[in-house]
């Protein structure tokens, strides 16, 4: 048996580390059996033991102290994880720190399992949390969660920090959501304070977090999957992780290009509302991003969308028109069940130039650009260095970035 303020303790020093091989962490009160542990801990604290299902947590070594009796105590626990609980875990320090519940005298069960070979672990915590999770719906999506890819996209995600955005004064990061509730729960922990709240609200803004399944959406439509993304979060994501390249690099660039897709995305999302097609966002927004990725041919410039965390005019236009031939094709039901493939798209016509990488990218420093900032000013007429100035400062990709014809059509230069 547990105290549970004991738990809540250890939960509060070490948070979301303590859950790490946890398929999901706190999914907040607003979930029924997430509610029912809030309100007999407040109203019938006795019961808990009897009505909770306790924990299943894991350790590498375990200390036993026998000497005090006929009763066993630990010591101290080696890498202590909680596999499932985390549910427990949290509504019992929200508890006491929302609603200051008295704890005195509430048991928790624990069921520790030692497991001394580390090269099983990933094996044996999946499985129980297959077999032992009941409290919440498990997903599959849920029980990829210590998958090493995954670990990894978690791993990038709170340590590569993102550029400001224009007219922003500060860079930010992308919060990846490797277990369900995790960033609500990263969010809840830090209202003990305002100062903690905001700083981590400013560290990670709330329109920059994704999850499994939203990466499994980025991924497959980028790769020319729409008809896999159309049937629905769970049975796209299974086919992500078959699609998964084995040996795949998820280095600091790879990262970047995934956020640059989730900008993607997002922006398609807000162009498609825009559009008060009535219905269809999901199918629409994937069919357009993965026909525009198609024909592109690799050719999409993610470095400059990363760097500008945004996406450009000429994409934005093209995403617009797009979606709206692609709109005039969803109705289909066979479409919007995911029963045909990007090929569907063959013949479509849409009367924009896709965007293409560029040959060379322009990314000035803060010196070259006072340069050129200075001939402008000092120039007159139509000189060369006028116009050659003008080129690297609208070219520049950490300032307008236009594309190619843009420049042309402004300065009278051939592309």
């Amino acid at each position: 048996m547990l105290p549970a303020s004991v738990l809540a303790a250890i939960y509060r020093e070490h948070g979301a580390r303590l859950l790490e091989q946890n398929v999901r962490t706190f999914l907040q009160a607003r979930g029924k059996v997430n509610r029912g542990i809030r309100d007999t801990i407040l109203n019938q604290p006795e019961m808990f033991l009897a009505y909770n299902n306790g924990l299943c947590a894991t350790a590498a070594r375990i200390e036993i102290e026998s000497d005090k009796g006929p009763v066993a105590h630990i010591r101290s626990i080696t890498d202590f994880q909680i596999v499932n609980g985390g549910q427990t875990t949290a509504s019992l320090t929200s508890a006491l720190l929302k609603d200051d519940a008295d704890l005195t005298g509430v048991l928790v069960q624990l069921k520790l399992s030692v497991i001394k070979d580390r090269d099983k672990v990933g094996t044996i915590v999946s499985n129980i949390s297959r077999f032992a999770n009941s409290q919440n719906k498990v997903s599959e999506a849920d029980l990829l969660a210590n998958d090493a890819f995954h670990v990894r996209i978690e791993h990038l995600s709170r340590t590569v920090w993102a550029p400001a955005r224009a007219r922003a004064n500060r860079e930010t990061k992308w919060f990846y959501e490797r277990a369900r509730g995790q960033y609500s729960d990263e969010k809840g922990r830090r209202r003990t304070t305002a100062a903690k709240l905001r700083a981590f609200e400013a560290e990670y803004p709330s329109n920059q977090w994704f999850t499994k399944t939203d990466l499994a959406k980025f991924g497959n439509t980028w790769d020319g999957l729409p008809h896999m993304v159309s049937r629905g979060a769970q049975k796209n994501f299974a086919e992500f992780t078959l699609q998964l390249e084995k040996g795949q690099v998820q280095d600091i660039a790879f990262f970047q290009h995934l956020v640059a897709k989730a900008i993607m995305f997002r922006s398609a999302e807000k162009i498609v509302s825009d559009q008060d097609f009535g219905g269809y966002r999901a199918n629409i927004v994937t069919y357009t991003l993965a026909w525009i990725a198609h024909h592109a041919g690799g050719g999409i410039d993610l470095g400059t969308i990363w760097t500008q965390q945004g996406i450009d005019e000429q994409m934005t236009d093209l995403i617009g028109v797009a979606c709206q031939s692609i709109h005039k094709l969803v109705h289909c039901p066979d479409l919007t069940l995911g029963l045909f493939d990007l090929s569907i798209l063959g013949n479509l016509s849409i009367n924009k130039e896709v965007p293409m990488n560029k040959k060379d990218i322009v990314r000035l420093t803060d010196e070259e650009r006072a340069i050129c900032e200075a001939t402008i000013a000092q120039e007159k007429g139509k000189s060369e260095k006028l116009r050659r100035a003008t080129i690297l400062l609208k070219a520049d990709a950490d300032g307008p970035a236009w594309n190619d014809a843009k420049i042309s059509e402004a300065v009278g230069c051939r592309t």
